[in-house]
C-alpha cells in the first residue's frame, strides 16, 4: 500500500479555482471535491520517535477508504487521502498543513496527530473554514466551538480520562488503598491529566514528569525518585515509546508497583519492538482505560470485519490499526450524511446534527452538536493479561465531561450494531 504524500498539488476546475480565490457563492464547489472525488488531508509522524504506532494509523484509514472506494465510493466520489510525516515537529506539522491545503488542496483536515503539533495549525484551519475532523489527541483544548467551529475531537480528552481513572481507584478498595503517584509527560497531555485528578480528588504522594522527545531515554531518573517514594501504585501519561522506556527501566531497577497507564501508551505490537520477550511478563497486570470493544473479541461484528480488513491489506491487528479504520468508518459516515451536493458547511452541519446516527466500535456515548464538540464521552478499565490483551474488567462504563470540575459517573451504554459490510 502506498501513500500519496503532500507533495504535489491536485488541480482544480478554473471555475472552482476562481471561486475560491473570491468569495464563495452558496452553490460554489468548495476545494477538495469534484464529481467523482474528495481529498482529505492528514499531518502525523511517519518517522522520528514518535512514529512507532501512530504511523500505523494513516495506513489503516487508507485501507478502510480504499475499501469503501472499491464498492462504490460516498455518493458517487472517491475518497484520496494525502498524509504528510510531520515527525511530531510542530514547525513540520506547519509546513505540511500549509502543503495539504494550498497545494493539495484539500477538502478537510481529517485524524491529524499531536497536541502540540496540531496546536500549531488549529487556529488557520478555523480561519480558513476548513473542517478539521477527529484530531488525534486527547488535549481538551480542541473541543471549543466558540474558538474552534470547524475542529472536532474524536477521541476522549485526557481530563475526562484522568477523571475516569480517579473514579476507579476510589471505588476499587485495594487501588485505593495503595499509595499512588504519578508520572506524566510535559505539556497539555499532562496538564490536562492533573486537571482531571484534580476534579476527581486523587491525591499523589509523588509526581515526577518527562518532556516530549525524552521517550527515547531511560527514565532512570524518573523511576528512582518513585521507587525512593514508596510508590505502590503508579499512573503514567505518556506516549507508548515512552512506556517502553518506563518498564524496561522499572524493571531493572527492581521497581514493581501496580502500574495504570493512558489508553494511548499501553499497544503491545510497540512495545515488543523495544521490550522483546518480556513483553507480556511487563505488562501483566497493567490497568488501562479503553473506548473500543476489546480488540481480541473477535465473535464482536466490528472487530471481526475491522480485522479482516486489515488482514486483506497486509496490517498487523493492533490499537493503531483498529482505531484508524474506525475513525476512517465514522468519517464515511458523516460524508455521506453531508449530502450529494457535498461542501464544507454541509459536512459540519451533518457532523453537528446527525453523529447520534453514527456507529462505530465505541462503547461509550459520543456527542458532537452545535454547543459541544467533546467527541467520545468514557472508558471502561480494563487489565492486561500474560498474552498482552487488555480483558474488560467492568460492563459498566465511566463517562464525564472536559470541565476543570465534576467528576466521572458510572452508566451501561450499548453501541448500534456496524452498518451491513462496514459500509457508509
Amino acid at each position: 500500500m502506498r501513500f500519496k504524500f503532500a507533495t504535489g498539488s491536485v488541480a482544480l476546475g478554473t471555475a472552482a479555482a476562481l471561486a475560491f480565490a473570491t468569495a464563495i457563492p452558496a452553490q460554489a464547489a468548495d476545494p477538495g471535491v469534484t464529481s467523482n472525488k474528495i481529498v482529505i488531508g492528514t499531518t502525523t509522524p511517519l518517522t522520528g520517535p514518535a512514529a512507532p504506532g501512530y504511523k500505523d494509523i494513516p495506513v489503516a484509514a487508507k485501507a478502510y477508504f480504499d475499501y469503501v472506494n472499491a464498492n462504490g465510493g460516498i455518493n458517487g466520489r472517491k475518497v484520496d487521502l494525502r498524509v504528510f510525516d510531520d515527525q511530531y515537529n510542530p514547525a513540520l506539522a506547519k509546513k505540511g498543513t500549509s502543503q495539504l491545503i494550498l497545494r493539495d488542496k484539500i477538502f478537510a483536515m481529517y485524524g491529524a496527530l499531536g497536541t502540540p503539533t496540531h496546536s500549531a495549525v488549529v487556529q488557520d484551519l478555523n480561519r480558513r473554514g476548513i473542517p478539521d475532523i477527529f484530531v488525534n489527541t486527547g488535549g481538551a483544548s480542541f473541543d471549543n466551538p466558540k474558538k474552534y467551529p470547524m475542529t472536532f475531537p474524536y477521541f476522549p480528552s485526557y481530563i475526562v480520562e484522568s477523571k475516569v481513572m480517579g473514579y476507579y481507584m476510589a471505588n476499587d478498595p485495594a487501588l485505593n488503598a495503595k499509595k499512588k503517584c504519578l508520572f506524566y509527560q510535559d505539556g497539555e497531555f499532562g496538564d490536562n491529566a492533573k486537571v482531571g485528578f484534580a476534579a476527581a480528588g486523587t491525591t499523589f504522594a509523588a509526581t515526577t514528569s518527562y518532556f516530549s522527545g525524552q521517550q527515547v531515554a531511560p527514565f532512570s531518573a524518573q523511576i528512582t525518585k518513585l521507587k525512593s517514594a514508596g510508590c505502590e501504585l503508579v499512573v503514567f501519561f505518556g506516549v507508548t515509546s515512552a512506556t517502553a522506556q518506563l518498564l524496561g527501566t522499572a524493571a531493572r531497577s527492581g521497581f514493581a508497583p501496580t502500574w495504570m497507564i493512558t489508553s494511548v501508551g499501553t499497544d503491545p505490537s510497540v512495545l515488543k519492538g523495544s521490550l522483546g520477550a518480556s513483553t507480556g511478563a511487563l505488562m501483566k497486570g497493567i490497568y488501562v482505560p479503553n473506548f473500543l470493544v476489546p480488540a481480541q473479541d473477535v465473535g464482536n461484528a466490528y472487530v471481526s470485519q475491522m480485522k479482516a480488513l486489515a488482514s486483506a491489506n497486509g496490517l498487523e491487528w493492533n490499537f493503531y490499526t483498529y482505531y484508524g479504520i474506525n475513525t476512517a468508518y465514522v468519517l464515511a459516515q458523516a460524508l455521506k450524511a453531508a449530502g450529494k451536493d457535498l461542501t464544507r458547511e454541509g459536512l459540519v452541519n451533518a457532523m453537528q446534527t446527525q453523529s447520534k446516527n453514527f456507529r462505530s466500535a465505541a462503547v461509550v456515548p459520543f456527542i458532537i452538536n452545535s454547543k459541544s464538540h467533546q467527541g467520545l464521552t468514557g472508558y471502561y478499565m480494563a487489565q492486561y493479561n500474560a498474552n498482552t490483551d487488555a480483558e474488560r474488567l467492568t460492563d459498566y462504563v465511566m463517562v464525564a465531561t472536559s470541565s476543570s470540575s465534576g467528576t466521572a459517573k458510572k452508566i451501561t451504554f450499548r453501541p448500534a450494531p456496524p452498518t451491513k459490510k462496514l459500509l457508509p
